[in-house]
């Protein structure tokens, strides 16, 4: 519903991109705070999910988002996966970020995140 689209699948790792639109502003014009946490939260459930054995399941039990600079690009980038496969807990971190016109990366956030393998 949101536009995010996967473009990377690894065992414990995924990368993702998003074209900014309207439906992802907040009230300054900038990519949303909830947008991005969303997206965070997609790339580590799903790279958690890569890692679990056929018939279960993960869960997010514990997340943090930091942001570090305004969501100002009309494209968005986000790459993550496992620090730490376990048996009950997969510990998960991950980034949004745009390019800017020289090939820069710009961080606009980092995630982690406590997944349960249930």
């Amino acid at each position: 519903m949101m536009g995010f689209k996967i473009t990377t699948i690894e065992p414990g790792y995924l990368e993702g991109e998003l074209a900014f639109e309207e439906m992802h502003e907040q009230q300054n014009g900038y990519l949303h705070g909830g947008v991005t946490s969303t997206i965070l939260d997609m790339i580590q459930g799903f790279a958690a999910y890569t890692m679990v054995e056929d018939g279960q399941q993960v869960f997010t039990v514990e997340a943090k988002t930091s942001y570090f600079n305004p969501g100002i690009a009309k494209h968005f980038y986000s790459r993550g996966g496992l620090v730490k496969p376990g048996k009950r807990f997969h510990f998960c971190e991950a980034e949004v970020y745009y390019k800017k016109e020289n090939g820069k990366e710009v961080i606009v956030a980092k995630g982690s995140a406590t997944m349960a393998v249930i």
